[in-house]
């Protein structure tokens, strides 16, 4: 191989590369999802959806999952940054993935901001996670 070919085609594997992005030692991937209810035995949700109807479907059920482990922080969700909903039973230390639900009463669309909560005397140091988008109707 030439030298000229052997430099365009190591650019041409680092360009690939770089595309797939960081790699993740640990599996898990930053994801936020929703349902209509939960399946705990196998850390899944039911009814998987990103649009519900307020009338049949009061609480939404979620999954968020973080490619960095929970390590003893708490869940905290923002709906289009006016309402916040904190989960604190999903602070486990080695924990990767957060399922439990929320209540909902107004129909809209919302941007769901998930965070990562460290406490720090009164306040809260956020980490993002993630983000999706839910409609209620």
């Amino acid at each position: 191989m030439r030298p000229a070919s052997r430099v365009l085609g190591i650019l041409a594997v680092s360009l690939v590369a770089a595309s797939c992005g960081p790699l993740n030692v640990s599996g898990f991937k930053d994801d936020l999802r929703f349902g209509t209810g939960i399946d705990y035995s196998a850390m899944k949700l039911t009814g998987e959806s990103t649009s519900f109807t307020v009338a049949t479907t009061p609480t939404v059920s979620f999954r968020i999952e973080s490619a960095a482990n929970f390590d003893g922080r708490f869940v905290r969700l923002y709906l289009n940054t006016l309402e916040q909903k904190d989960f604190a039973a999903c602070a486990n230390k080695d924990a990767h993935i957060c399922l439990s639900a929320f209540n909902v009463s107004n129909s809209g669309t919302y941007e769901v901001k998930g965070y990562l909560v460290d406490t720090i005397v009164d306040i809260g140091k956020e980490t993002l996670v993630t983000s999706a988008t839910l409609t209620l109707h």
